[in-house]
């Protein structure tokens, strides 16, 4: 297992009344009875909102080694309940602890669970269950995006937009997905928001044949422009429900897309995405 320098936690809320939270999460990590790892996060969640929660630097690299499915939990330190729908814990990994070289350490989909600090609203933790990071031979049948679109007081200009977006990925010389993001219980593109969308794949690939003769384009299809910031691109090896490999596809997930708009003069319509290597 790979050793991580910095960790993203990922959550997507229920779309249910009261699902959102303001109270702390708080990530452990235990290898025979110890906790190797106690790492806090600050959401802000509104009912049906995905967030990507980033850690600082760690003091010291994390080493993922002996871990078990019981090893990582996620926890709330306080009595606001959270109504998790989708989880993802990934870092930055060595060797180079390079932005792009994410990988992904944990994975729980469709959950009925409740947090809360109050037994009568929730559990006070629950358990986030291992995934592999996969390889370019893993055959992906999904794609997750998590995308943040930026705040419109950077810009003086609103970000968001109602254009719809496409998804496309070529592999071996054929398109193998291309899909509109479908309309969502999120607020979806919206200034300030993070937004996590699946893409079904018409045909399995892997991110060697898209590596050796294809790519990953993300496109507009409207002329309300649009400033999306990071992005993060995972392949999931299964149709449906929790994945059991969670293969990188974007090298550069904090690169600045611009502005995206069919307008000419306000954007443009289509960025294509560095495929990650590794």
């Amino acid at each position: 297992m790979p050793i991580f320098e910095k960790l993203f936690l990922a959550v997507l809320t229920k779309a249910e009344d009261n699902a959102g939270t303001s109270s702390t999460f708080n990530v452990t990590v235990n290898v025979s009875g110890d906790d190797i790892l106690d790492r806090d996060f600050d959401p802000d969640l509104d009912d049906a909102e995905a967030q990507v929660l980033w850690s600082d630097t760690l003091p010291s690299p994390f080493d993922s080694t002996g871990l078990t499915n019981s090893s990582i939990r996620l926890g709330i330190r306080d009595d606001d309940a959270w109504g998790p729908q989708e989880v993802l814990l990934f870092g930055q990994a060595e060797p180079d602890f390079q932005p792009g070289r994410i990988v992904a350490l944990a994975m729980e989909s469709d959950l009925q669970h409740w947090l809360s600090t109050d037994s009568s609203e929730g559990n006070l933790t629950m358990p986030i269950r291992l995934v592999s990071p996969g390889s370019s031979a893993t055959v992906i049948r999904r794609v997750l995006m998590l995308v943040d679109t930026v705040w419109s007081s950077l810009f003086g200009a609103d970000t968001g937009t109602d254009s719809p977006i496409e998804l496309e990925v070529r592999a071996g010389g054929n398109i193998v997905l291309k899909q509109e993001m479908d309309d969502t219980a999120q607020a979806d593109l919206e200034s300030g928001t993070t937004n996590w969308y699946y893409f079904d794949a018409a045909v399995p690939f892997t991110r060697a044949d898209v590596l050796a003769n294809g790519g990953i384009t993300l496109r507009i299809l409207g002329d309300d422009a649009w400033r999306p910031g990071p992005l993060f691109l995972f392949g999931l090896d299964t149709a449906t429900g929790r994945p059991n490999e969670v293969v990188n596809l974007n090298s550069q997930p904090l690169r600045d897309l611009g502005w995206m708009s069919t307008d000419p003069s306000e954007g443009s319509s289509e960025v294509e995405i560095t495929v990650a290597s590794f």
